[in-house]
C-alpha cells in the first residue's frame, strides 16, 4: 500500500510539474496582435480556403519571426483597426494604412513601406486613357441615372470623394471593402474609388470594368502600433528598413498581384 501511495504521489508530482513547465511556456510566449481588414489585395485578402493572406501579412509574420512573436491576424472592419491598437500594446494595424495626422494622434506610425494613389473604377471605357481629373470624374457620376460613388468607410479614397461631391447631388456611399462595392457598379453606385493595387486586382477579375488613376497626391503606406510601444516600433522599423533594401516587399508585392 505504502509503495503504492508514493508511486501515485511520484506521478502527481511529475504531472505537476509538467503542468507548470507547459505554463511557463505559455506566459513567456510573445503574442503580437495584427489587425486588418481582408478587401484590399493584394496587401490583405481571403485565398481560396477562406485564409488572410497578402503583402502585409507576410511583412508582419517575417518581422514576428525576426522579433520572436507569434503573429495572431485578426480580420475586422477597417474602421474599427486603430481602437483595437490603442487597446493592445503589443498590437499592430496593418491593412494598407495611409499615413494621416489624425491616425497619428492617436497610434505610432511605422517606417513608410509602399505608396500609392488614388484610382476610378468605372464600366470599361467611361473615361479616355491617362489620368482622369476627380471633377471629371463626379462630372460624370452626375450625369448617370445612379449618382453614387462607392468608397470604403474610413479610407483616404472616402475624404476624397466626400470633399469631391460637395455642391453636387452626387452621394458618396460607403462600403466595408471595395471588393463589395465594385459588384453594384452599374446597380447602386456608377463608379468605386480605392488605392491603386485594389482597383487593379479588382478591375484584372472583371471584363465589364475598367480602372483609372486620379490626380490625387501620392500616398505613405505604414503600420500603426500602440502609443505605448515605441520601442517595439524602432525595433520594426530597423526590420523593415532591411525588408526594403532587400527588395523583399516587393517580391512579397508581386507574389501577391500574380506576378505583375
Amino acid at each position: 500500500m505504502k509503495k503504492t501511495m508514493k508511486a501515485i504521489a511520484i506521478t502527481l508530482a511529475a504531472i505537476f510539474l509538467v503542468l507548470s513547465f507547459a505554463a511557463c511556456g505559455q506566459k513567456d510566449e510573445k503574442v503580437l496582435n495584427v489587425y486588418t481588414n481582408a478587401g484590399f489585395a493584394p496587401y490583405e485578402y481571403l485565398d481560396g480556403s477562406g485564409k488572410v493572406v497578402g503583402v502585409d501579412i507576410d511583412v508582419v509574420k517575417y518581422i514576428g519571426e525576426k522579433l520572436g512573436y507569434k503573429v495572431v491576424i485578426n480580420d475586422i472592419e477597417f474602421n474599427a483597426i486603430l481602437n483595437e491598437v490603442a487597446k493592445d500594446k503589443f498590437a499592430v494595424g496593418a491593412a494598407g494604412m495611409s499615413k494621416k495626422a489624425e491616425r497619428d494622434e492617436v497610434a505610432l506610425a511605422s517606417e513608410v513601406y509602399a505608396t500609392s494613389i488614388q484610382y476610378i473604377i468605372a464600366p470599361k471605357g467611361t473615361f479616355a486613357d491617362g489620368q482622369v481629373k476627380l471633377a471629371d470624374a463626379v462630372a460624370y457620376v452626375a450625369s448617370s441615372s445612379i449618382k453614387s460613388i462607392g468608397v470604403q468607410k474610413g479610407t483616404t479614397g472616402a475624404d476624397l470623394v466626400s470633399g469631391g461631391v460637395e455642391g453636387t447631388d452626387v452621394k458618396a456611399i460607403e462600403y466595408s471593402n471595395a471588393i463589395i462595392a465594385s459588384n453594384d457598379i452599374g446597380t447602386t453606385v456608377a463608379a468605386v474609388v480605392i488605392d491603386k493595387m485594389p482597383a487593379e486586382s479588382i478591375c484584372k477579375g472583371k471584363d465589364d470594368l475598367q480602372c483609372w488613376s486620379l490626380d490625387a497626391e501620392m500616398e505613405s503606406y505604414v503600420m500603426y502600433f500602440n502609443k505605448d510601444n515605441a520601442d517595439l516600433v524602432a525595433q520594426v522599423n530597423t526590420i523593415l528598413k532591411q525588408m526594403i533594401k532587400d527588395g523583399l516587399i516587393d517580391q512579397y508585392t508581386v507574389k501577391h498581384s500574380g506576378g505583375n
